[in-house]
């Protein structure tokens, strides 16, 4: 049975498996895939990392570029990330470059900073690594600032997401904030409850996304703006929109997968009817599934060829951790929410 192949995963991290397999390395590949080994990775070649600029303001978004030395094989070539900081920058835990291709990018975005911050970002292919630098500057526009939280918010065409708005004032600071949401295309409808930040301005808003059926799939950056005067401070989070693709009528069942001495919050899952859905996984602190609470997220409504038989996911980035929960979604289909507290194993 073959191993599942993901695309762009993971705020933190997650690999996936067929039931009756083992992981084979970081990235995940197809068993019996011939002609992958370490002198073909060496061939290769990883060569730079680089960050579209040097630096960035807390909150909004950059681009990071991979290079290669010589065409990714035919299957891809899967990148490991990881992040001297995940509390400032959202960042993928693997990439694929597509077979053929020398270069990927792709964009990262930052969480909202109150002091300058350097974070370090490196990659692995093979026994190569490169890294770059970026610093993540606060906003000094304003007294105050503004956060989007979870940076990334993935919906199924035809239905309802929602993110949460974080306003905080400076010291001395006492005056109301307007609240407004821009960026959607058409189709998609942007509300924000309450509009408007009580004085002295500290406090949350609710931003409702709901998405018509006949919006095209894609990502969709939003931004949301407090002003206040002529003070103005802003934060960005992307709409993922996900195709709706049927009724895969999926089984969950939460579980811990262990690996090299550690538990890892998963599932397995099987489908009734299988074919190609779109994955998605979200992990809160906590044990109730809180949105305000969310702690990682992996998948991003990337789409999946399942097969017959079962598949076990698992996050990465919170290593035997009960307090925690989760929720993950194939295709329509949804489990209840998974508290990690008394789960069993895989």
């Amino acid at each position: 049975m073959a191993l599942a192949t993901l695309g762009l995963l993971a705020t933190c991290g997650a690999q996936a498996q067929s039931a009756s397999t083992s992981p084979n390395g970081f990235g995940m590949r197809p068993s019996g895939q011939s002609g992958w080994d370490a002198e073909q990775e060496s061939s290769v070649g990883l060569t730079a990392l680089k960050f579209a600029e040097s630096s960035v303001v807390g909150g909004d978004s950059t681009t990071i570029t991979l290079s290669l030395a010589n065409p990714a094989p035919a299957a891809g070539a899967r990148i490991s990330l990881s992040i001297s900081d995940p509390t400032l920058v959202l960042t993928p835990a693997s990439v694929r470059v597509a077979g053929g291709e020398t270069s990927l990018s792709f964009p990262v975005s930052t969480y909202a900073v109150t002091d300058a911050e350097s974070i370090t970002v490196r990659a692995q292919y093979g026994a190569a690594t490169v890294s770059a630098d970026l610093l993540v500057l606060p906003a000094t526009a304003a007294p105050f600032t503004v956060s989007v939280r979870p940076a990334n918010v993935t919906v199924e065409q035809g239905k309802s997401g929602s993110a949460t708005v974080t306003s905080k004032v400076n010291t001395g600071f006492d005056h109301s904030l307007q609240l407004k949401a821009a960026g959607e295309p058409a189709g998609i409808n942007l509300t924000l409850n309450p509009k408007v930040i009580a004085a002295p301005g500290s406090g949350t808003s609710k931003l409702n996304i709901s998405v018509g059926s006949s919006v095209p799939a894609g990502s969709y950056p939003l931004t949301i703006t407090s002003s206040e005067g002529g003070d103005s401070a802003s934060a960005k989070t992307t709409l993922k929109v996900i195709s709706s693709s049927g009724n895969p009528d999926a089984t969950f069942k939460g579980c811990w997968y262990k690996q090299g001495g550690h538990s890892y919050q998963a599932v397995d899952l099987s489908l009734g009817n299988p074919g190609t859905y779109a994955f998605n996984a979200l992990l809160y602190h906590g044990t109730t599934c809180n949105a305000n609470d969310v702690a990682d997220q992996i998948g991003f409504g990337e789409s999946i060829d399942f097969g017959v038989g079962e598949w076990t996911f698992w996050f990465t980035a919170f290593a035997d951790q009960t307090d925690m929960s989760a929720l993950w979604y194939v295709g329509a289909d949804r489990s209840q929410c998974v508290s990690y507290e008394a789960a069993p194993d895989c």
